[in-house]
Parts: C-alpha cells; sequence; structure tokens
C-alpha cells in the first residue's frame, strides 16, 4: 500500500469526508499530501490516479449522490470510468469544491497529514 493509500485509509475510517467528499476530491487534485514526517506523498494527482485510488480503496460509490450526481447514471460495470465519470460532472474547482478542501486539510491534521496547495511561481 502507498502513502496515498494509507492517507485515503485514514480520511475512511476517521470518516474526515463526510459531508465534504466534494473537498476531498479537490484536496486529492490540487493540494500537496505531506505525511508527518514531512516527505511529500502527493504533489496533487490526475482524474485519472484519483479514479484509481478510490476504486482500489473500494470507495463507496454512494458518495456519489453527496456531489449531486445520481449513482445509476454512472458507469456500473467499470469502477474507474464510474469514478473518472463523476470527477468529472462533479465541479471539483469550484468554489464550493475548494471551500470544503479547505476545512478538510485541517481536519487531516488531526490524523497526521498536511495538505497544502502549492505555492505559485
Amino acid at each position: 500500500m502507498d502513502s496515498i493509500d494509507q492517507f485515503l485509509l485514514a480520511v475512511k475510517t476517521k470518516s474526515l469526508h463526510l459531508g465534504r467528499f466534494l473537498g476531498l476530491l479537490n484536496l486529492l487534485v490540487a493540494y500537496r499530501i505531506t505525511d508527518e514526517s514531512g516527505q511529500v506523498i502527493s504533489n496533487g494527482l490526475t482524474f485519472r490516479q484519483v479514479s484509481e485510488k478510490l476504486k482500489k480503496s473500494r470507495w463507496n460509490p454512494d458518495d456519489v449522490e453527496t456531489l449531486g450526481l445520481k449513482s445509476a447514471e454512472l458507469p456500473q460495470r467499470d469502477r474507474l470510468r464510474f469514478w473518472y465519470v463523476a470527477l468529472v460532472r462533479a465541479g471539483v474547482g469550484g468554489s464550493k469544491a475548494i471551500m470544503e478542501a479547505d476545512t478538510l486539510a485541517k481536519a487531516v491534521k488531526k490524523v497526521g497529514y498536511e495538505a497544502q496547495l502549492p505555492e505559485k511561481n
């Protein structure tokens, strides 16, 4: 299990994503995530990489309902496509996602992770 998988497991087991799943998606795509030792575990993932991680971690597909999407309208037989389409349709870069990600970034400190937006050049 790699570090980002461990991060997702920590978020899931502590239920930090509840009420801010859209923020979790934004955080995975846009934030730099480090562990408690300061080691970088992600500089931001692509939609495909996020989809692969959600599939691998067997993330509950019902969470797309919190994004305003209907699970039945997404590809059912291919979980990778399911999550990818959900990411595309969710508005991961919108203002609501950014606010939820900021809140979640504070919450992940409790489980030993630091999430920050990368500095602009």
